[in-house]
């Protein structure tokens, strides 16, 4: 359990040091919001390819085995990233590292399964509260280094000294048994779920929820320092603000769920989220911008949750298969929504370009009035 802390901790730590030097990344080689958004294509393309050729290797080569291997190939993408000098390194540089970073989230969600499995009892939740406030963290450190005059390059390279404690503690950890693979054994159930009306009801709100994120988590650092001028420090600190949202709505989920039931805990979330972002991009106060980011990310903490929930409610005895759907669609909505930002930002501006949040927040709400309440 502790290990798989770390290791969640440490896949939010870096995406929030991300989210902040994305920032200093783009100026630093003169990139405007169309070509930085393209290069995030690219690498999501690399990370969507990866999870889907080499994503069932985590079962073959156990997940120490794998979560060593991706984890230090991820450190390489995350030095190269530190010392890209033009278009072209970058492009391989995030080809790497978001192709990387998509195995090992397989690798980490897999070994919380396992660990669900072996133990009876539910952490999820708790681990994706982990990666939240790792998230905090990296936001916060990075803005501190940052305003302390660090350049962002060494910023990059701290993060390599937890992913090597990590990886060592990986590597000398004994994980549950995967046990049986039921979702592999299901493979032509597997795709008549993509025909299942409801289930694909409550993947689209998933899919909203983490596209959502996404544009969060890279678009948020951005807009606070290039179109806001706020600076590092303030700039952290907003991102920071929304992954705390994140971790501590997690923590409280399972209330919410149990006091106001899934659907219209789904309703709220996506009329808060649009609330959120709609105050957000209202102002150029600091302090309101920062308070629309942190509804925006109680809002969004419960979505996947409760669409993993639905999903196996909606085929039993084929959860597995079921939550799988949810997650392909799902991911690919949190790896390309960063890219719709940054094609629209191009031609109309980030402000406008991250009105998309909250049209997905009232998309979420029309969608969730058309389940059933539970």
């Amino acid at each position: 359990m502790v290990v798989e802390l770390g290791a969640f901790g440490f896949f939010g730590l870096f995406w929030g040091t991300f989210a902040v030097l994305l920032a200093d990344l783009s100026g630093a080689l003169d990139l405007s919001p169309g070509p930085l958004g393209l290069a995030l294509f690219v690498g999501a393309a690399a990370s969507i390819l990866a999870m889907a050729l080499l994503g069932w290797t985590a079962d073959r080569l156990g997940r120490r085995a794998f979560l060593t291997v991706w984890g230090g190939v991820m450190g390489v993408g995350i030095a190269l990233l530190a010392f890209a000098g033009g278009y072209a390194a970058l492009l391989a540089a995030l080809v790497i590292l978001y192709a990387a970073s998509g195995l090992y989230d397989v690798g980490i969600n897999a070994g919380a399964v396992d660990l669900e499995r072996s133990s009876g009892r539910r952490f999820m939740a708790v681990l994706h509260a982990s990666f939240s406030a790792g998230g905090v963290a990296g936001a916060l450190s990075a803005g501190a280094m940052l305003s302390a005059g660090v350049d962002y390059r060494a910023v990059y390279l701290t993060v390599l000294l937890p992913l090597g404690a990590v990886i060592l503690a990986v590597a000398t950890t004994r994980f549950p048994s995967a046990g049986g693979s039921p979702e592999h054994a299901d493979k032509a159930g597997w795709g008549r779920l993509y025909r299942n009306l409801p289930l694909l009801l409550i993947a689209v709100i998933a899919t909203l929820g983490l596209l959502s994120e996404g544009e969060m988590e890279h678009w948020s650092g951005v807009y606070l320092r290039r179109t806001l001028g706020l600076s590092a420090l303030l700039g952290g600190s907003g991102v920071a603000v929304f992954y705390g949202s994140m971790a501590a709505g997690r923590l409280g989920a399972a209330w919410t769920i149990r006091r106001f039931g899934n659907r219209r805990t789904l309703m709220g979330a996506g009329l808060l989220t649009a609330g959120g972002m709609a105050l957000a991009l209202a102002t150029r106060e600091p302090l309101l911008v920062i308070a629309g980011f942190l509804l925006v990310g109680l809002a969004l903490s419960a979505v996947v949750p409760i669409a993993f929930s639905v999903a196996g409610y909606l085929a039993p005895g084929r959860a597995g298969a079921a939550i799988s759907v949810v997650t392909t669609l799902g991911y690919g909505g949190f790896l390309l929504g960063p890219v719709i930002v940054g094609g629209l930002a191009e031609v109309f501006g980030l402000r406008v370009a991250l009105g998309t949040i909250a049209v997905a927040g009232l998309m979420m709400f029309g969608l969730a009035l058309r389940l059933k309440a539970s």
